[in-house]
């Protein structure tokens, strides 16, 4: 008996020693260099998460990619973390208990439209005329980061609190980045420089006030189905309510036309999608509408900003007219990745007016519209591809719902409605923003299948 004691007290002694032995490194590195001792005790806590929880770790990575822009970081933490769920993963695959096979055999069309995107934008680097200075590797790189995380999230999202911490996480991650746009002066109406600002606008831990506001949209989306499946938990409720007020300062502080007409969108979809509750709807959106005013009410120059349709779109109106014209030059097989700053300015002087010309020569902008961009430089390969991407991620999450209804099971229904919201609004915020890679879109695109997968084993169950 003895013995058969000793090797629990062993084990917890070892593991209390690594502790001890970890906590003092860290110590040491944040003395000399306090992002390197925070780096490493992160990861000291965060590695032996991936391999005994990958789900959690999974969300836990998903709140690192809303504060990968905080100065110093550079995002690469982000990217390790990902790395290693990605090597947990192949652990819970190995073991049968991950959901990849299934998505496989349910999914085909779906999975062959993703594998063919990455391959077919490889294969435009092909023809493009500049890749290195179109930046071609590394956003092939981003956008293989993105399909891998909405891989990890249909293999390791299997069960219904899984898809709980991952909406969670969603919403976390943008409320800190808004946080973090606070700490650093962001939400100081008089304030018009600053580390979390961009020419007064709100910018938070994304260093881009547009992507703040196509990120605060989807997450006040699942804050709401989150809410609503937490009946009898009336704190939960409260914090969740806390984060929407602040997220809609912050939406309100990012200026963002796109963000609101998301927004907008959003809301007119939940009174269509959710009839049975659209006095709860109705409500909410005062919520997310006062947390707003309180923001339009201190700096109404913001307001004026948002309702503002006579600059042209901050000139987005003259870079989508030369993408047209590149687009017209080669439709089906686009210019090539990155190619877009680097050839737009050969179609300035082609017949139409363009004010800012200064954005496409001198600035050597992207397109700011995911799908013109994916179009210009991938061709109508490329953009019908990530199209049947998103349709089928939709038409998932719908099914989900109806499952979930049919189970009587409210609190994921609420769940499931609300994915396909804010990937909806996620989606609207693209016309706005060149993020056909931005991980964060991919996650919300994976939900629908995961959610779909839950459901139907809980019907089979």
């Amino acid at each position: 008996m003895p013995a058969t004691l000793a090797r629990p007290l062993l084990s917890r002694a070892a593991v209390a020693a690594a502790a001890l032995a970890a906590a003092a490194l860290a110590g040491l590195l944040a003395a000399e260099r306090p992002l390197l001792g925070v780096a490493f005790l992160a990861a000291a806590v965060f590695v032996p998460l991936a391999f005994a929880n990958p789900p959690l770790a999974l969300a836990a990575w998903l709140v690192t990619a809303f504060v990968s822009g905080i100065e110093g970081t550079r995002g690469a933490g982000t990217n390790y973390a990902l790395l290693v769920v990605l090597v947990a993963a192949v652990g819970v695959v190995a073991g049968g208990r991950s959901g990849l096979a299934a998505y496989a055999r349910a999914h085909r069309g779906q999975l062959a439209a993703m594998l063919g995107l990455v391959a077919w934008t490889a294969a435009t680097i092909a023809w493009a005329p500049d890749p290195a200075a179109g930046g071609a590797a590394e956003k092939l790189l981003q956008l293989g980061i993105a399909v891998a995380a909405f891989l990890l999230v249909v293999t390791l999202v299997t069960a219904r609190d899984h898809a709980r911490w991952l909406a969670a996480a969603f919403v976390a991650g943008a409320t800190l980045s808004v946080l973090a746009g606070a700490v650093t002066g962001g939400l100081d109406p008089g304030a018009t420089s600053g580390a979390a600002l961009d020419d007064g606008r709100l910018a938070g831990a994304t260093h881009d006030p547009n992507y703040l506001a196509a990120a605060i949209v989807p997450a006040i989306a699942l804050a709401g189905g989150l809410a609503a499946g937490l009946r009898g938990r009336p704190v939960l409720r409260l914090a969740l309510g806390g984060a929407v007020v602040l997220l809609a300062v912050g939406l309100a502080a990012t200026e963002s036309r796109g963000g609101w007409l998301a927004a907008l969108v959003v809301a007119a979809g939940a009174l269509v999608l959710v009839r049975e509750r659209r006095a709860a709807i109705l409500g909410f959106a005062l919520v997310v509408a006062a947390g707003a005013a309180l923001w339009f009410a201190a700096a109404p120059g913001a307001l004026e900003r948002v309702t503002s349709v006579s600059d042209g779109g901050s000139g987005r109106e003259d870079i989508w007219l030369v993408a047209t014209r590149v687009i017209e030059e080669r439709p089906l097989t686009g210019v090539g990745l990155g190619q877009f700053p680097v050839v737009s300015g050969e179609h300035i002087r082609e017949p139409g007016a363009i004010s800012r010309s200064d954005l496409i020569v001198g600035q050597r902008i992207v397109v700011h519209n995911a799908y013109l961009q994916l179009w210009a430089e991938g061709g109508i390969v490329a953009l019908a591809l990530f199209l049947a991407v998103v349709a089928a991620s939709l038409a998932a999450g719908l099914r989900a719902a109806a499952r979930f209804a049919r189970a009587r099971d409210r609190a994921m229904v609420a769940l499931a409605r609300a994915a396909v919201l804010a990937t909806v609004g996620a989606l609207v915020a693209s016309v706005f923003l060149s993020n056909a890679d931005d991980r964060r879109l991919w996650v919300l695109l994976a939900l629908g299948p995961a959610l779909l997968a839950i459901a139907q084993r809980r019907t089979r169950a």
